[in-house]
């Protein structure tokens, strides 16, 4: 038999044990007993799993045991490691399992489904032989069917009849005769086949095992000598634990310049609803998500096979068959790489204190318990309020942080009964907060707030907050995760006091920043403003601080004063100072620049003019020294414009004679070679022979024109292209 090291022995695969049955080992002393190994230490997680560790001593080679729900079954099966640190080792472990419902029914002479009807247990039982009685005298025989009937049944109050469905149930007597009987409440049929009986007593019992208490026994053998300590472990699906807060300060400090301070307490709601209580256990509260799932491999799995019908005798014809050729230079189908990572033989325990690091005891030993501190008694001077809150719980616990992850570990051990709740304390440190108003666009109902900072190591995890204000309730509010150094707004009431409005609209102005010529190209900068104020009224009788919010536009810079105390993503903070009964107004200003590009040699002088003029309006100086600069392109696109308008007379001039001459010819093709019209026939010759004359000059012009026009427009680009012009406005 092959022995694993004597440092620790590793459950690595669970057996199926026999249905319904806690497995038993084979070769057990008379002097090993069933032990229930004790729950030492749980550590939940934010992801909403936890991780238990069962620690106890043992001797020689006893049957461990662990009670745990059915709902605790797979995660345990998925994850479950045990270890014995003396030199034993596992020789395996089993559970009661269950064959699921449906798999059970396949097995039962009696085809019924888990939640049939009367029709289906009477078609199920087709031909049993039975007595029927209640319907007149007792009738023996066997089932033929049973059938849904429409029978019509007068209405007391009507002529007319109703349909009525009805069952009836047909039984072929032994004698032969076939009887069709209502199934009424008075009829009863029972079974005379014991076979039969038997069948339907089976499928109730089956029925009724499925109802249980949820409770599931692990059972692990171990074989060793002498006593011994051994661990097992697991992870289980347990509530997330939730994190509240209490945050206690008395009145604000009597001295200007004083730093505002509060007592900030961490309590966890923890729920125990395992198949276990959790008696004297370490208790570690972890905010982190390693990843976990479950996956159903306590379910016995029924591959599906395939159904191959009977061969059926057939008549051969004949038939020929391609011919095999080698399959050279094709290579073998490749394999793929299996998807899972083979790990250590830690299993879980190993993999959770690998992924968080050496400066956790996460998934490493037992704690030992420490005593709570003395708190300190005075009968002299009354303590102030804040301090002697503070003075009220002392927390038991040890903090650290890892990789993503930040632990409170509860240093004495703790009881939580099965199906029980527990509230314990976890946190309680000094504080920065200072007291302020805050105002913001999307909540425009000013809120009284502590602007609290995490002076603290450890990372302050989400939850819910109450304040305590001089002894007094405050309000509450939510607070998400706060790293350690990170400031915070936390909101918790209204601030009836305070009102803040803005101007309606923002002011929104736009002026030209900066002109630049270059390559034909003119390039427009312009910068657009957009102001807005708020006024902050303090009606209270004491001094207010007000941060008021004002939204962050992408592309947009801030451009005023004062500047604000804090800067996030979405918005600026601004710190406003309002004294009793006073008005503050806050002045913010939002920039940012357009560019807008134009081709000069694409624009016409309107389009020059209007941008000039545009110039204009933000400098004059500007403009007068962008109007010379231009005055050379707009020379040349005057002599460019004039050489088109030329080139557009003659054309319009040769359309004017075309059409003209298509008149001519149509009146010369209906005139006769008659003496009255001979006449006309010479005088439109002439004409047609005169205007073929003025075309000719005509195309010889705009031949003309094309080529100044060419070198018109060379001399346009050649201007163009040698701008240069840069002006700040």
């Amino acid at each position: 038999m092959t022995r694993f090291p004597a440092a620790a022995a590793v459950l690595l695969t669970l057996p199926l044990a026999a249905q319904h049955t806690p497995p038993k080992p084979t070769h057990i002393a008379s002097a090993d007993v069933d032990k229930a190994l004790p729950l030492r230490r749980v550590s939940l997680y934010k992801n909403g799993v936890g991780y238990f560790e069962h620690i106890g001593p043992v001797s020689g080679s006893p049957r461990v045991t662990i009670t745990f729900t059915t709902a605790q079954l797979n995660d345990v099966l998925q994850t479950l490691t045990a270890v014995d640190l003396g030199g034993g080792h596992i020789t395996g472990a089993g559970y009661n399992s269950t064959t699921p419902l449906e798999q059970q029914l396949k097995n039962l002479p009696i085809s019924l489904s888990a939640d049939p009807t009367a029709a289906d247990f009477y078609s199920a039982i087709r031909g049993a032989r039975v007595e029927v009685t209640g319907s007149g005298a007792p009738i023996t025989g066997r089932i033929l069917n049973v059938e849904l009937r429409n029978v019509t049944s007068p209405k007391k109050d009507e002529d007319s009849s109703s349909p009525v469905q009805k069952h009836f149930l047909t039984v072929i007597s032994d004698a032969g005769a076939v009887r069709s009987l209502e199934l009424t409440g008075n009829t009863s049929v029972r079974l005379l086949d014991p076979v039969m009986q038997d069948g339907v007593k089976r499928y109730l019992q089956v029925l009724n095992s499925t109802r249980s208490d949820g409770l599931r026994q692990l059972t692990l053998t171990d074989s060793g000598s002498g006593t011994r300590e051994m661990r097992v472990s697991y992870v289980s699906e347990v509530p997330v634990w939730k994190s509240t807060y209490r945050i206690l300060f008395d009145e604000k400090p009597k001295k200007d310049g004083d730093v505002e301070t509060a007592t900030l307490q961490g309590w966890a709601v923890i729920d125990n609803t395992v198949g276990t209580d959790w008696e004297n256990v370490h208790l570690s509260l972890i905010a982190g998500a390693p990843q976990s799932f479950i996956q159903p491999i306590s379910q016995p799995y029924y591959s599906r096979r395939a159904e191959i019908p009977l061969p059926e005798e057939a008549q051969l014809t004949p038939q020929t068959h391609e011919s095999g050729e080698p399959n050279l230079g094709i290579p073998a189908p490749m394999v793929a790489a299996s998807p899972y990572i083979s790990g250590s033989a830690g299993g879980v325990a190993g993999g959770i204190g690998q992924g968080m690091g050496s400066g956790s005891n996460v998934g490493g030993g037992v704690y030992s318990a420490q005593e709570l501190a003395k708190l300190p008694r005075r009968m002299a001077a009354p303590i102030a309020y804040e301090d002697s809150a503070s003075a009220s719980i002392a927390p038991a616990t040890k903090t650290s942080s890892f990789d993503d992850y930040f632990e409170y570990k509860l240093t004495d051990p703790i009881t939580i009964r099965r199906n029980e709740s527990a509230l314990v304390p976890i946190l309680q440190t000094k504080i920065p907060a200072e007291r302020v108003t805050l105002w913001s666009e999307s909540q425009p109902a000013p809120l009284r707030a502590l602007w609290i900072t995490n002076t603290s190591d450890l990372t302050l995890d989400r939850g819910s907050f109450s304040i305590v204000e001089n002894g007094n309730f405050g309000g509450q509010g939510l607070l998400d995760p706060i790293h350690p150094k990170e400031k915070r707004l936390l909101s918790y009431a209204a601030d009836q006091a305070v009102h803040v409005s803005n101007d309606g609209y923002p002011r929104t102005t736009r002026r030209i920043q900066q002109i630049a010529l270059s390559k034909g190209v003119l390039t427009e900068k312009t910068v657009e403003i957009v102001e807005r104020s708020y006024l902050v009224h303090n009606a209270a009788s004491e001094a207010r601080t007000v941060i008021v919010e004002h939204n962050r536009h992408r592309g947009w810079d801030l451009d005023s004063d004062p500047k604000p105390v804090e800067t996030t993503d979405g918005v600026y903070r601004f710190r406003v100072v309002t004294a009793p009964g006073a008005s503050v107004r806050l002045h913010v200003g939002e920039r940012h620049t357009l560019s807008a590009h134009y081709r000069i040699a694409q624009m016409d002088e309107r389009q020059i003019d209007l941008m000039l003029r545009t110039a204009g309006n933000t400098n004059t100086a500007t403009e007068q020294a962008l109007r010379e600069k231009l005055a050379p392109v707009i020379e040349a696109r005057h002599r460019l414009a004039d050489i088109d308008s030329q080139i557009g007379n003659r054309n319009a001039e040769i359309n004017r004679i075309s059409d003209d001459q298509k008149r001519v010819r149509e009146n010369l093709s209906s005139l006769k070679s008659s003496a009255e019209e001979r006449d006309l026939i010479r005088r439109y010759t002439k004409q047609l022979n005169e205007q073929e004359d003025r075309l000719v000059v005509l195309r010889k012009e705009i031949e003309s024109l094309q080529q100044q026009r060419t070198a018109a427009q060379a001399d346009l680009d050649r201007v163009v292209e040698g701008l240069q012009f840069e002006q700040e406005v």
